[in-house]
C-alpha cells in the first residue's frame, strides 16, 4: 500500500492522489513511468518528484519516515504494508479510571499468534512485542488502553503507527462501541459470547478470590475482542476503497490471520504465545482494609454516619451507621428523621454522597442564576474527578439541581448542631477501594465491603443499593478520620473527599489543636495565653479576622462593633466563611490554640479541618464570678451584661454538648492552670 501512496510527496493532497489512480497510476513505479514520458511536455520550470527517499525508506522498513511523512489518519496503510508486524493489543483493567484503576491483563496479536500479560507475570513479552511492532491497533487506544499502559509500563516502546479503530470507522460511518460496530458490519463472535465489557472486572474479581476458570474466561473474551478488531479493520477498507479513498481493495485480509488460545501444558510456565494460568497469589499490597486503618487509630467508638441522599423527601435514602467494624443501615425519607437519627447515635462525623457546595461564582442551584452564564455547572472537584477517568454529574446539571439543594441544606443543619460533614462519592471510593461497584452486581458489592472489614446484617440479608453506597460514604469517613484521604476541589466550594491510601498522614496524627469555648468572662483568653505562652501553641482567634476587616473599613474594633460584624458575617456569609479565615491564620502550626468558639458551626468547621486532633474544651464559671471579673477588666464600650444578650453569643452554651472536655474555672489561677496541664 505504501507504495501507491503519494500523499507524502511535495504539491500531493487527497484529491490530486485519487486523480492519480482514476488514471491508472497506482504505484510510485506507474508515476515514475508517466513523469519520464510527460517530462519534455512539462517544461524546464517542472519539478522533479523526488522519490528516491520512499523508495530507500520502504528498502530499510524506516516506518518512522512514513509515519512522520504521512498524515495521521493515513497511518493504516503502514499497517498494510507490514501486516505481518502490525500489533493488535486490547487491555483489561479493574474499572475505568486511569489514575485509580490497574490493568489486569493485556492480550495482542501478531499475525496468527495470540499473547497475554497476566497482571502479576513476567512482563517481558509484552515489551517485546511493542517493541518489535512496526503499528498499533486498538480500539479507543487513544483514550483508554495507551493511558493505562503509559501508566504501568512508561519503558514500553509505542511504536509511532497507532490506528484508532474508533476513529477510522467513524470516518468511513460506522459509530459506537466495538461490540455495536460488530454488530452493525455482521460480526457474530464465536466465543465469550454474552460476556460484555462491564463484566471483565467481574471475572477479574472472581479470578483473586480463586475462580481459575474465570480468568480462562477473560482472556477468551479478551482474545475475542483482538480478533474483532482485525474483522473492523477490514471492513473500514472495505468502504475506504469503495468511497475511492484506497486505489484497490487491500488483497489482505486480517481477520485471515486468524490467533488462536494455545493453553500452556501442564507445568510449563507462561510462555508469549502459550499461556498458563496459576491461582492467585494475594500479596498485592494496594487493597487496604480497615485494620489498616485501625493500626493508626482506633475506631471502636467513633460512629460514623454515612448518607446516600436523594432528592426527594418522599423517596427513601440509605443511611448507614458504622462503629469499628460494625454497621447497621436502614432507609429515612424525612431530613428530621435523619437529624434525630445523627443526634441519637451521636455521630462524630457525618459523610454524605450528594453535592454540598455550589461552583464558585454561582448563587442559586436553579438556572436562572444571573451568574449560570460565567460560572457554570461543575465544580472543581467534578472537573479533577472527570480528568482522572472518573464519571461523575455536574452538580447543577438539571438533573442533580434538587439533590444539590438538600445536600446543601441538609449539611447546613448537622453542622448547626455542631456535627461535622463532609461530602464523599461512593463511586469513586469504591473505583479507589477496588469494590466492584453495584452495576457489577449488589453481592460484589457487599463481599468488597466484608473484605474491607466490616460485619453487619447487611451481609446476610437483602438491603438497597442506597444502603450500600451509604456503608461506602462511611467509609469514606473512616479514612477522612484517619487522614488518608484526598480533598478533591478548593476550600471555596468545600471539598469532596476521597480515600487515599497511599498519602503521608503522621502530620494529620500528631497536630494538635485546642478549641475554648464559654460565656465572657470564664477564661477563655486567660486559657489560650497560657497555651501559647507556656506550651509554644500558635494563638488565633475569630476577633482576629473581624478586626483586620473593621481597620479595612477604618472602623475601630470595639466590643459592639465586633459583636455587629460577628452577626453581620454569621447572616451573610455564614461561619464556614470565618472559619476558613481563621485555619489560614493557623497556616501549618504543629500546635493551634483557638479562643472565642460561638457557634456549633464552629466547632463543625474546626473538627472538619483538623479531625480527630481537634480537642473542644468548654470553661464553666459560676455567672457571678465571671461578671466580677469583666468589671476587674479594662472597659469596653458596652458592658458585658449588654454584650451577653447579642445574638453572637446566644448558643455558646450549647457548645458543652460538643466537648472533649469540660474545664471548671471557679478557683484560683494556679488551679486553673493545672486543669490546662492536664491536656
Amino acid at each position: 500500500m505504501l507504495r501507491s501512496s503519494f500523499l507524502h510527496l511535495h504539491g500531493f493532497g487527497k484529491a490530486k492522489e485519487e486523480a492519480l489512480w482514476k488514471r491508472g497510476i497506482r504505484t510510485w513505479d506507474d508515476f515514475l513511468a508517466v513523469w519520464r514520458r510527460d517530462m519534455p511536455l512539462l517544461g524546464p520550470e517542472a519539478r522533479h518528484p523526488d522519490l528516491e527517499q520512499s523508495y530507500s525508506a520502504l528498502r530499510r522498513h524506516d516506518v518512522g519516515f512514513f509515519a512522520s511523512a504521512l498524515p495521521r489518519q493515513e497511518h493504516y496503510r503502514i499497517a498494510l504494508e507490514y501486516p505481518q508486524d502490525t500489533l493488535f493489543l486490547d487491555i483489561e483493567t479493574t474499572g475505568l479510571s486511569h489514575y485509580y484503576d490497574r490493568i489486569t491483563l493485556v492480550g495482542w496479536s501478531f499475525g496468527e499468534r495470540f499473547g497475554v500479560y497476566i497482571a502479576g507475570q513476567d512482563r517481558v513479552p509484552l515489551l517485546e512485542a511493542f517493541a518489535s511492532a512496526k503499528a498499533l491497533v486498538t480500539f479507543n487506544g487513544t483514550m483508554f488502553d495507551l493511558r493505562f499502559i503509559r501508566n504501568e509500563f512508561p519503558d514500553a516502546i509505542i511504536p509511532p503507527v497507532h490506528i484508532d479503530l474508533r476513529f477510522l470507522a467513524k470516518r468511513v460511518g460506522l459509530t459506537g462501541g466495538q461490540k455495536s460496530i460488530e454488530q452493525q458490519i455482521g460480526l457474530v463472535r464465536t466465543e465469550a459470547k454474552g460476556i460484555s465489557g462491564e463484566a471483565a472486572p467481574v471475572l477479574w474479581h472472581c479470578y483473586r478470590r480463586g475462580d481459575i476458570q474465570a480468568l480462562k474466561e477473560l482472556i477468551r473474551y479478551n482474545h475475542a475482542d483482538v480478533e474483532g478488531m482485525k474483522s473492523i479493520f477490514d471492513y473500514c477498507m472495505k468502504l475506504l476503497a469503495k468511497r475511492g479513498s484506497l486505489p484497490d481493495r487491500p488483497a489482505l485480509r486480517f481477520k485471515k490471520l486468524k490467533s488462536k488460545v494455545v493453553w500452556a501444558k501442564a507445568g510449563q510456565l507462561n510462555q508469549p504465545y502459550a499461556i498458563s494460568v496459576a491461582p492467585w497469589r494475594d500479596d498485592d499490597t494496594a487493597y487496604f482494609s480497615l485494620s489498616d486503618l485501625s493500626r493508626q487509630i482506633p475506631f471502636e467508638d467513633v460512629p460514623i454516619v454515612g448518607i446516600d441522599l436523594v432528592a426527594s423527601e418522599s423517596k427513601g435514602t440509605g443511611y448507614a451507621l458504622v462503629k469499628g467494624q460494625h454497621t447497621t443501615t436502614q432507609r429515612v425519607f424525612s431530613d428530621d428523621e435523619i437529624l434525630a437519627l445523627v443526634q441519637q447515635h451521636k455521630a462524630r462525623l457525618v459523610s454524605i454522597d450528594s453535592p454540598l457546595s455550589l461552583p464558585f461564582g454561582r448563587m442559586t442551584v436553579f438556572d436562572d442564576d444571573p451568574n449560570r452564564e460565567e460560572f457554570g455547572i461543575m465544580r472543581i472537584c467534578e472537573r479533577q474527578l472527570k480528568r482522572r477517568g472518573i464519571n461523575v454529574y455536574p452538580s447543577l446539571i438539571r438533573c442533580m439541581q434538587k439533590l444539590t439543594r438538600r445536600g446543601m441544606e441538609l449539611a447546613q443543619k448537622i453542622r448547626s448542631l455542631g456535627i461535622p460533614v463532609i461530602e464523599s462519592y461512593p463511586g469513586a471510593a469504591q473505583d479507589i477501594m477496588r469494590i466492584p461497584r453495584k452495576q457489577a452486581g449488589l453481592d460484589w458489592l457487599r463481599l468488597g465491603l466484608a473484605e474491607f472489614g466490616l460485619t453487619g446484617e447487611f451481609l446476610h440479608v437483602d438491603v438497597s443499593h442506597d444502603e450500600l453506597d451509604a456503608i461506602t460514604s462511611a467509609v469514606v469517613g473512616q479514612f477522612f478520620w484517619a487522614g488518608k484521604y484526598e480533598g478533591l476541589g478548593t476550600a471555596e466550594e468545600d471539598y469532596l473527599i476521597i480515600p487515599d491510601q497511599h498519602v503521608d498522614n503522621s502530620r494529620w496524627l500528631s497536630r494538635t489543636v485546642v478549641g475554648f469555648s464559654g460565656s465572657i468572662g470564664v477564661g477563655k483568653t486567660t486559657a489560650a495565653q497560657f497555651l501559647a505562652r507556656e506550651k509554644g501553641f500558635v494563638l488565633v482567634r475569630y476577633s482576629d479576622v473581624l478586626v483586620n476587616i473593621l481597620r479595612q473599613r477604618g472602623q475601630k474594633p470595639t466590643r459592639s462593633a465586633l459583636q455587629k460584624l460577628g452577626w453581620e458575617v454569621h447572616t451573610q456569609h455564614g461561619q464556614r466563611w470565618l472559619g476558613r479565615q481563621l485555619v489560614a491564620l493557623a497556616g501549618d502550626a504543629e500546635k493551634i490554640v483557638v479562643d472565642g468558639v460561638r457557634f456549633p458551626e464552629d466547632a463543625a468547621y474546626l473538627r472538619e479541618s483538623y479531625g480527630p486532633r481537634y480537642l473542644h474544651c468548654h470553661i464553666e464559671c459560676p455567672a457571678e464570678i465571671a461578671r466580677q471579673r469583666t468589671q476587674d477588666a479594662p472597659r469596653e464600650d458596652i458592658s458585658a451584661a449588654q454584650a451577653l444578650e447579642h445574638p453572637v453569643e446566644q448558643r455558646v452554651d450549647f457548645l458543652q454538648n460538643l466537648a472533649n472536655k469540660i474545664l471548671n474555672n471557679q478557683s484560683s489561677l494556679g488551679e486553673f492552670y493545672a486543669q490546662l496541664e492536664s491536656l
